[in-house]
């Protein structure tokens, strides 16, 4: 049980997303994500005034974007040219739909204002940003509203007359706060393209709307969907915990890639990045036909596909940066909420995945060290190595084994947040965390048919299974 249960998740980690297709910049790295230190740099040796003066001739009126190239060559001789900078997208007379970009947000003073720069800074040339602040109890709203205004200087030179700003003070009882923010955004825009995004993405590319937009007029596209690259992580729980949560997450997971085949039934969005056709997100009902859902994202591509609209998932590589959660706390609700309706679409097979878990990252751990004690009395590297192919040694290799594996599965996640490889040597921590978390999300509705209450965007919220849904 301990072997296979490590074996099925190490092979279900590699099975899933492998073969999604990637859409990546065609530019080379100049993003708001580095800009914040690439400003300094170029502030520290030149005019402030003269850099931001290049910087506005840059965005305003879709004049010649090379128009920053002098303040660059400036920094970097003039080895920066018109090839570096990439930006020959503008000589194109190919006609580029309206976008609407929209971004609810509730109390995200510490990412909105990389956000919102971020986008602004798009080379996208026909675009709107709607902001809808959910009734935010923190700096959200006024930090909008200085990029608005100009308060903050990060915003001169940036097209803020794109930016509109919503401001919510309530909702209706049965709805989500973020699918009433993302419709009321949605009521007030004009694009023939609408792009749904959150409040602590990066756009860390500045062609992320124009490749996205480009693909989907390749592919002939209804909907796209992409998935962000991982933020880095800061808090020491979050580096323990969630590359291992994620690491485990295949399995209760899909395989990605049967979104993309329209003869399956698999279909979800990827809330941070939805880019859907104005005229299809109308006829699947708009967020009104999910509004009471938690997981708004994977219903509304349900209904995509069910109604036969051309749906695809991407990897967003190295363009759009996004974090799920960034502490223990945030983490232990977002194990509920993405847990919660799996539960009572199949019991069976929750209750086999909370087996697997636990026999694959917490059983192996756990009885190591019982088992060296137990079979070796003269305890010596050498005698264990020689007494490895007996019959009463096998437990020991089954048990190394499963270690090794799910170590390795963490490490890999580990590396993807950037984080030291050796956090994966916490494997037995991190999986107690996810496990216990589990057990306290999925217990209560196998008995009760109703969860615990769980935490999103500062409002409480439980899974009934009577309405089969969530309520406030």
């Amino acid at each position: 049980m301990m072997m296979s249960s490590s074996i099925f998740l190490f092979i279900s980690y590699f099975r899933l997303g492998n073969s999604l297709p990637i859409l990546e910049s065609k530019l080379k790295k100049y993003s708001y994500g580095s800009a914040l230190n690439f400003g300094k740099k170029i502030r520290d040796v030149t005019n402030k005034d003269e850099f931001d003066k290049g910087i506005e001739n840059y965005n305003s009126a879709n004049k010649n974007p090379l128009s920053l190239l002098p303040n660059l060559q400036k920094v970097w001789g003039n080895n920066v040219n018109k090839v570096d900078i990439h930006l020959n997208y503008y000589n194109s007379k190919k006609e580029f739909p309206f976008v609407s970009v929209i971004v609810p947000v509730r109390n995200e003073e510490e990412y909105i204002e990389r956000c919102l720069l971020s986008i602004l800074s798009q080379n996208y040339p026909y675009f709107e940003l709607i902001v809808v602040d959910d009734n935010s109890t923190d700096n959200t709203l006024k930090i909008i509203k200085d990029i608005k205004n100009k308060k903050n200087y990060k915003s001169i030179g940036l097209p803020v007359e794109k930016l509109k700003i919503i401001s919510l003070k309530d909702k209706p009882d049965d709805w989500t706060g973020k699918t009433w923010a993302s419709e009321q955004g949605f009521l007030e825009s004009k694009g023939d393209i609408i792009l749904f995004t959150d409040g602590d993405t990066n756009y860390a590319s500045k062609d992320v709307i124009l490749q996205s937009i480009s693909y989907m007029q390749k592919e002939k596209l209804d909907a796209l969907t992409g998935i962000p690259s991982s933020e880095n992580l800061s808090n020491l729980g979050s580096k323990i915990t969630i590359p291992f949560w994620e690491s485990i997450f295949s399995l209760f997971g899909v395989n990605s890639s049967k979104v993309n085949d329209p003869k399956s039934k698999v279909a979800f969005l990827i809330g941070c990045f939805i880019v859907i056709k104005r005229n299809v997100f109308v006829d699947v009902g708009t967020f009104e036909s999910v509004h009471n859902a938690l997981q708004e994202d994977k219903a509304l591509g349900v209904i995509l596909k069910n109604k036969g609209y051309n749906l695809q998932l991407v990897k967003l590589k190295e363009m759009v940066y996004t974090i799920w959660c960034d502490d223990l706390k945030s983490l232990w609700y977002g194990i509920g909420r993405t847990l919660a309706p799996l539960v009572l679409k199949n019991k069976v097979k929750m209750i086999s995945n909370l087996l697997i878990i636990f026999f694959a990252s917490i059983f192996p751990f756990i009885f190591f060290p019982i088992t060296v004690l137990t079979n070796y009395e003269n305890f010596s590297v050498g005698h264990i190595l020689q007494n490895l192919l007996n019959l009463k040694s096998n437990l020991l290799v089954f048990e190394i084994i499963s270690c090794s594996l799910i170590i390795t599965l963490h490490s890999l996640k580990c590396k993807e947040y950037g984080i030291n490889p050796f956090y994966s040597l916490t494997t037995l921590f991190a999986s107690l965390f996810v496990f216990v978390a589990c057990l306290h999300n999925v217990i209560p509705i196998l008995i009760k048919g109703k969860s615990k209450s769980i935490l999103w965007q500062n409002r409480y919220y439980t899974y009934n299974e009577q309405q089969e849904g969530f309520t406030i």
